[in-house]
């Protein structure tokens, strides 16, 4: 008798419906605030002649989400962009160190950081970082970082 493994990936997908089927219903609005599940799409930077770089101000701040290691080490650091010279906090942060370092510069007037994710770096540290910044640079509004320059894909 020989068994042919070539539908398995049927159940990966009824599992995973089955999964937000669940996810959603559990996202019930009665007597409580709404749930908003959206999207992210993290566009890949390219090096180009036509393309220039977003006007950025004289000094500005990023959070840098880096690849995971092994043994873990704490995903994010802080980047401080001066003039265009990139200067890399050399202590990276985990979660508590990062709210705590945004918390400090919201009270000292610094403007809102950039998420800068890594290509490999995890989607719960991104999403980690994004809602930090959100949560704490909430009077700000949205805002967009990457547009599309006109005759570009």
């Amino acid at each position: 008798m020989r068994y042919d493994d070539s539908k398995i990936w049927l159940f990966s997908f009824a599992d995973l419906a089955f999964l937000l089927l669940i996810a959603f219903t559990q996202a019930s609005t009665i007597g409580r605030n709404p749930v908003h599940i959206g999207e992210m799409t993290i566009p890949k930077v390219v090096d180009a002649q036509t393309i220039s770089s977003l006007d950025q101000p004289r000094v500005s701040y990023q959070i840098r989400v880096l690849k995971p290691t092994i043994p873990e080490t704490t995903p994010f650091q802080l980047v401080t962009v001066v003039d265009g010279v990139l200067h890399a906090d050399e202590r990276t942060l985990n979660a508590q160190d990062l709210s705590d370092r945004l918390t400090q510069m919201l009270r000292e007037g610094k403007n809102r950081p950039m998420l800068v994710p890594d290509q490999f770096s995890l989607s719960k540290d991104t999403l980690m970082a994004m809602s930090l910044i959100e949560k704490i640079y909430d009077d700000h509004g949205k805002r967009v970082t990457v547009r599309k320059i006109s005759g570009m894909p």
